[in-house]
Protein backbone atom coordinates (compact mmCIF):
# COMPACT_ATOMS: atom_id res chain seq x y z
CA UNK A 1 0.00 0.00 0.00
CA UNK A 2 1.20 3.43 -0.62
CA UNK A 3 0.18 6.60 0.99
CA UNK A 4 0.11 10.33 -0.49
CA UNK A 5 0.66 12.20 2.70
CA UNK A 6 -1.46 15.53 2.89
CA UNK A 7 -5.07 16.32 1.53
CA UNK A 8 -5.86 16.63 -2.17
CA UNK A 9 -8.39 18.02 -3.96
CA UNK A 10 -8.95 14.81 -6.45
CA UNK A 11 -10.56 14.95 -10.50
CA UNK A 12 -11.75 11.66 -12.29
CA UNK A 13 -11.67 11.76 -15.62
CA UNK A 14 -11.54 15.43 -15.32
CA UNK A 15 -14.42 16.30 -13.01
CA UNK A 16 -13.98 17.20 -9.08
CA UNK A 17 -14.44 14.82 -7.07
CA UNK A 18 -17.52 15.56 -4.47
CA UNK A 19 -18.26 13.39 -1.40
CA UNK A 20 -21.78 11.84 -2.00
CA UNK A 21 -22.72 12.18 2.07
CA UNK A 22 -21.65 16.04 3.05
CA UNK A 23 -20.29 17.24 -0.29
CA UNK A 24 -16.92 17.78 0.80
CA UNK A 25 -14.14 18.27 -1.94
CA UNK A 26 -11.17 17.45 0.16
CA UNK A 27 -9.53 13.83 0.44
CA UNK A 28 -6.75 11.41 2.13
CA UNK A 29 -5.65 9.39 -0.15
CA UNK A 30 -4.11 5.50 0.07
CA UNK A 31 -3.28 3.38 -2.72
CA UNK A 32 -4.42 -0.51 -2.38
CA UNK A 33 -3.48 -3.18 -4.91
CA UNK A 34 -5.89 -6.01 -5.27
CA UNK A 35 -5.13 -9.16 -6.99
CA UNK A 36 -7.68 -11.04 -8.77
CA UNK A 37 -7.88 -14.40 -9.51
CA UNK A 38 -9.29 -15.93 -12.27
CA UNK A 39 -10.00 -20.05 -11.29
CA UNK A 40 -9.55 -21.25 -15.20
CA UNK A 41 -6.91 -23.15 -15.25
CA UNK A 42 -3.79 -21.10 -17.49
CA UNK A 43 -5.31 -17.90 -17.24
CA UNK A 44 -3.36 -15.28 -15.03
CA UNK A 45 -4.34 -13.28 -12.16
CA UNK A 46 -4.48 -9.78 -13.08
CA UNK A 47 -3.59 -7.33 -10.34
CA UNK A 48 -5.72 -4.08 -10.16
CA UNK A 49 -4.62 -0.61 -8.69
CA UNK A 50 -7.81 1.28 -6.64
CA UNK A 51 -7.39 4.25 -5.03
CA UNK A 52 -9.32 4.60 -1.74
CA UNK A 53 -10.16 8.70 -0.77
CA UNK A 54 -11.15 9.27 2.54
CA UNK A 55 -13.17 12.59 3.06
CA UNK A 56 -11.75 14.86 5.41
CA UNK A 57 -15.11 16.09 6.57
CA UNK A 58 -17.12 12.75 7.11
CA UNK A 59 -14.39 9.88 6.60
CA UNK A 60 -16.61 8.25 3.98
CA UNK A 61 -14.76 6.28 1.73
CA UNK A 62 -14.81 6.36 -1.97
CA UNK A 63 -12.25 3.52 -3.99
CA UNK A 64 -11.59 3.93 -7.75
CA UNK A 65 -9.70 2.55 -10.14
CA UNK A 66 -6.70 3.72 -11.56
CA UNK A 67 -6.33 3.72 -15.19
CA UNK A 68 -3.58 4.57 -17.51
CA UNK A 69 -3.67 5.73 -21.36
CA UNK A 70 -0.78 6.34 -22.98
CA UNK A 71 1.14 7.56 -19.80
CA UNK A 72 -2.16 9.90 -18.25
CA UNK A 73 -3.75 8.89 -15.58
CA UNK A 74 -7.93 9.06 -15.47
CA UNK A 75 -7.21 10.57 -11.41
CA UNK A 76 -5.82 14.05 -10.62
CA UNK A 77 -4.53 15.07 -7.69
CA UNK A 78 -3.83 18.72 -5.77
CA UNK A 79 -2.47 18.83 -3.06
CA UNK A 80 -4.07 21.67 -0.74
CA UNK A 81 -2.77 21.31 2.69
CA UNK A 82 -0.16 18.95 4.34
Amino acid sequence: MVRRRGVYEVSIIGKPLVCLFCKGTTFRHREVYVKVVNHEQGVQKKKTTLQSLTCTTCAQSLKFEEQKHDGVSNIEYVQVSD
